[in-house]
């Protein structure tokens, strides 16, 4: 499903272009995000690099949904600036 917007928390807006958000088989425990165009590169490649999670808020058009990720892949030498992130816990505020 697409992402309108992305947050680290109340106020910290993540800025891309395009984002994708997949719910495997339906299951909240398996997910993963695709983010094109990401301006914020060095949160994630700090949190990359420290093997740190992250929680992220989403908004798409199913609604809001938030949860923990780690960051699997980041190519900030693509034009694109993609970042992967991986569920690292349950997708909240999912509806099947």
């Amino acid at each position: 499903m697409k992402i309108d917007k992305i947050f680290l928390g109340k106020d910290e807006r993540i800025t891309f272009d395009t984002a994708e958000l997949t719910v495997k088989n339906n299951d909240p425990e398996q997910w993963e995000a695709v983010i094109y165009g990401v301006e914020n590169q060095r949160f994630f490649m700090e949190a990359l690099r420290d093997s740190r999670k992250e929680h992220l808020i989403f908004e798409t058009e199913q609604g809001t949904m938030d949860g923990m990720v780690a960051v699997e892949g980041l190519d900030p030498a693509s034009t694109e600036n993609v970042v992967t992130v991986t569920g690292a816990g349950t997708l909240n505020g999912y509806k099947k």
